[in-house]
């Protein structure tokens, strides 16, 4: 099944070969935005937090004073790969839009990751220079050493991005929109992560959308749950506030707690959350009406919502709008949005696609499938990536004919929307975070005690789904849980860790010798009851 959206002040593109639907009236690239940005609304905040209020006119100029700090100090070329390794805040904001300013790539790395890790993505990303916060060096220099990066370029990132200011250059030309300023790595863990390139025209084609979707202006204020490396934090949420005047609340307290009483104290007016947090909220004292009476919206997605949260939030914060947002980081906005008041209509629905983004159900060999069949989404729109750095053979395998294929299987209904009815790649979210199954085997077997392993994704009620694992024991071997989860811990994340590891003789297998995960899930649910 084929479904186009509708037309709302667009025009015609191409992109990857195929024609396109884009925004007309949208800042073409970050800088052409924060250039936009400054001269609108020069002093207004941008970035707000505890310690200080960064306005529009300062993060211009230490964006500025950051760019010529890393060619001119640190040696950096156009090209060069830039890997960060911060708590969300300034900081981190400062270096992606310096490295989009100065030509360079940005490279996020996540603070929760193992030094293996690490060492895979730097390897991977070809990053010349890292910059970290104190804590993470030793890590990083370990995983820099066995990446083949000398340790001398693993450094403090204390005044690097934020110790310079420079006032704004008309004359620096602004970068081509297509061009790649950052990558994101789908799971950031080992070899199997895939590096995202983004681009400019997908960045900003996803914040005009959310602009325009959710009615954003100055008087806006997001709270930043998300790191701001990650296609929620600067993509659709730094973004789509500079493009409409408002500003960013960096949370690095994730406790239920904390993220109210920064919503209390800095006036948010709307969330972009994942579901197993937000669905934590309605129990701390001080959430809901009249407590947060500037909390219009809140945007969720990554996984379904669990049951019954829709229904505590109306309770407790009538005020509160919801969104449902279905999209990849491929896509770099949610390309399906099911809004607040269709929810009641269409429980269970991701919504339907965007004025920019067509859909197509397609089967095993490429063709579509009638209405109400199911089917893998393609999708296809000036927001997608033109692939993954460094593996021309994904890049052409996740492409046909300008359609992006989303792995997912879904339904589309006679009205358009879009019903996801499972992931065909074997994949658990837990807590927003992707965790791939054969990536935890693969770890798991590696460990001496360990003969066979299963891993799964099981329902869990304030994470969505929690990883468990299966394991037979090597001849003679005693298993120890405890042993296991920190064996993965500290070689992937600490996500990634299983919750539950049961020791069985045998794992169950199907008629044609695959290990029968159905089973295995079905056994573990029944436990658990």
């Amino acid at each position: 099944m084929r479904v186009w959206s509708g037309v709302d002040d667009l025009v015609a593109d191409t992109w990857h070969g195929a024609p396109v639907r884009r925004y007309r009236s949208t800042a073409p690239t970050l800088i052409d935005c924060l250039d936009r940005g400054r001269r609108r609304w020069p002093d207004r905040p941008l970035v707000v937090s505890d310690a200080a209020t960064t306005t529009y006119t300062d993060f211009a100029e230490l964006v500025e004073g950051s760019a010529r700090h890393l060619v001119e100090d640190l040696g950096m070329r156009p090209g060069d790969r830039l890997a960060v390794c911060l708590p969300n805040g300034l900081d981190i904001a400062v270096a992606i839009w310096a490295c989009a300013r100065a030509g360079l790539v940005f490279v996020g790395l996540s603070t929760r990751l193992a030094p293996d890790a690490w060492a895979y993505l730097l390897e991977h990303s070809r990053a010349g220079l890292v910059l970290a916060d104190p804590d993470h060096l030793p890590g990083l220099r370990r995983a820099a050493r066995t990446a083949g990066l000398p340790a001398e370029r693993v450094i403090e990132a204390a005044g690097h991005l934020t110790g310079r200011r420079e006032r704004w250059r008309d004359d620096v030309p602004a970068p081509a929109e297509d061009a790649t300023y950052a990558v994101i790595y789908t799971s950031g863990t080992t070899g199997r992560a895939k590096a995202i390139r983004m681009t400019h025209r997908g960045t900003m084609q996803a914040a005009e959308h959310y602009v325009r979707a959710f009615g954003l202006s100055p008087a806006d204020r997001t709270a930043v749950t998300f790191p701001f490396y990650y296609l929620s934090g600067h993509v659709t949420q730094l973004n789509p506030a500079m493009l409409s005047g408002g500003s960013v609340v960096p949370v690095t307290d994730l406790r239920p707690s904390a993220i109210v009483e920064q919503c209390a104290r800095h006036e948010v007016t709307w969330l972009d959350i994942v579901p197993s947090l937000l669905a934590q909220l309605p129990r701390v004292e001080g959430f809901g009406w009249p407590a947060l009476p500037a909390l219009r919206l809140a945007v969720y997605g990554g996984s379904p919502m669990l049951p019954g949260v829709v229904e505590r939030l109306r309770a407790v914060a009538p005020q509160l709008r919801l969104c449902d947002a279905y999209g990849l980081t491929e896509t770099a906005v949610a390309f399906c949005c099911l809004y607040d008041h269709e929810m009641g209509r269409k429980p269970g629905s991701v919504g339907r696609p965007i004025p920019t983004a067509d859909l197509r159900l397609v089967d095993d060999d490429g063709h579509d499938v009638p209405t109400g069949a199911p089917g893998e989404l393609w999708v296809q729109g000036p927001f997608l990536t033109p692939g993954y750095d460094r593996d021309a053979q994904a890049s052409a395998a996740a492409f046909t004919d300008g359609w992006f294929h989303t792995g997912d299987i879904a339904r589309i209904d006679e009205e358009g929307y879009v019903f996801v009815l499972d992931r065909k790649k074997d994949m658990i979210i837990r807590g927003g975070m992707k965790v791939f199954s054969a990536e935890v085997e693969a770890c798991l077997a590696a460990h001496a005690d360990v003969a066979e392993v299963a891993v799964l994704g099981v329902p869990d009620r304030t994470a969505f789904e929690a990883v468990a694992a299966y394991v037979v024991a090597t001849p003679g071997a005693t298993v120890d849980p405890l042993e296991l989860r920190r064996h993965v811990r500290d070689r992937i994340a600490d996500y990634a860790a299983p919750r539950f590891v049961r020791v069985v003789d045998a794992l169950p297998r199907n008629r044609t010798g695959k290990v029968d995960k159905v089973a295995l899930r079905e056994r573990l649910v029944t436990e658990q009851r």
